[in-house]
């Protein structure tokens, strides 16, 4: 029988094992689960419209959440879109860290330590003070690099003996984090998967064309239609525009540092903000509300001024290794100190005009 730990967790290794029990051939899935491969494509189908999966989802004993994820899984596989498989990834993130925060001590261990082997103890005593939890700290760094945030860093750790030392909140957020991380990576192989029937043609029709109309509104909206302007970008900000064309979720740096710098060329707010539609964890009011606030136009009326180079170095938000120019390599830009990227975005629109010149003539 199947747990209900499967049922809240179905992309974990005892759900994989359940569903293996089971001996299902998904070529016969359409046939003898027609009710549970409809409501995974209408799923897919609610993801792509409002990225996040049903608030109501039924946990018991006799739940089919197992197989519904695993129906989603392959038609993931099957569209093979990056921005899908990240809001998938996301989605099932999400859902995890609320489930977590009303789940046992056991439960969190257990999930851990059996889908990620991780090497993870429960109420920890140091010096007189008692932590929730202690993370071996090789765990710890194949999550936390990917928040970024500053009281991520590992040196900003409680650490002991080569563990590090976590409240229950911090524990529960690497959990949902690595959860992400385990679903990307788990593909499955293009020559694993069967020749299908013609019973899913219809189902991988429909959301394909819902994935063509969105990619299609994604680039009808794009801020790039300025070919020197998409040219000149430093490095960095390329990385994070490619990481939104993916639909991959950005850290919160990240989403500052973009929404900065775009302000400070001239970019206006709703073009910004089509750009963060592609986000996973989108909300247009919340976004709204940040990049109006960031342009000066709420709040104490402070117009934001891109992050500078040292403090994209100390975010590891630094792709100098991507530089074409040899500009953030050598730190100069018209034998001038790089300090910040818009000094670099200024160099190579007025180098790039200038070829545009010289063409014209």
């Amino acid at each position: 029988m199947q747990s209900i730990f499967v049922s809240k967790f179905p992309f974990s290794k005892n759900a994989a094992e359940y569903l293996q029990n089971l001996d299902i051939d998904i070529r016969t899935l359409p046939t003898y689960f027609p009710n549970l491969f409809k409501e995974a494509f209408n799923r897919l189908l609610n993801l792509m419209e409002n990225k996040k999966l049903p608030e109501k989802i039924d946990i018991s004993l006799n739940s089919p959440e197992a197989l519904i994820y695993a129906i989603m899984r392959v038609f993931v596989e099957l569209i093979n879109e990056d921005f899908l498989r990240n809001w998938f990834a996301e989605a099932y993130s999400k859902r995890t860290e609320n489930l977590l925060h009303s789940e046992s001590p056991k439960t969190l261990i257990t999930l851990a330590s059996t889908t990620f082997d991780w090497k993870i103890y429960n109420e920890i005593q140091i010096a007189g003070r008692t932590y929730n939890w202690k993370l071996r700290f090789d765990n710890f760094l194949e999550v936390a690099p990917n928040l970024m945030a500053k009281d991520w860093k590992l040196v900003n750790q409680h650490l002991n003996k080569g563990w590090v030392l976590l409240v229950r909140e911090k524990l529960i957020r690497l959990i949902a984090e690595k959860t992400k991380l385990y679903i990307l990576n788990r593909k499955i192989p293009r020559d694993e998967i069967p020749n299908l029937p013609e019973s899913y043609t219809p189902y991988l029709n429909a959301l394909q064309s819902k994935i063509n109309s969105i990619k299609k509104n994604f680039r009808s909206q794009r801020i790039f239609s300025d070919e020197i302007n998409k040219n000149a970008y430093p490095p960095c900000i390329q990385f994070i525009l490619k990481k939104t064309e993916k639909g991959e979720n950005l850290a919160h740096p990240e989403r500052l540092f973009l929404t900065f710098f775009l302000l400070n060329i001239g970019t206006s707010i709703e073009d910004i903000l089509n750009i963060f539609k592609t986000q996973p964890d989108y909300n247009e009011e919340i976004t709204r509300y940040q990049v109006e606030f960031a342009a000066g136009k709420r709040g104490s009326g402070t117009k934001y001024t891109s992050f500078g180079c040292p403090k994209l170095i100390s975010y590891g938000l630094c792709k100098k290794e991507l530089d074409e120019m040899n500009w953030c390599i050598t730190g100069k830009v018209f034998k001038k100190v790089l300090k910040n990227p818009l000094q670099y975005y200024s160099g190579k629109i007025f180098l790039l005009s200038l070829k545009q010149e010289n063409k014209s003539k």
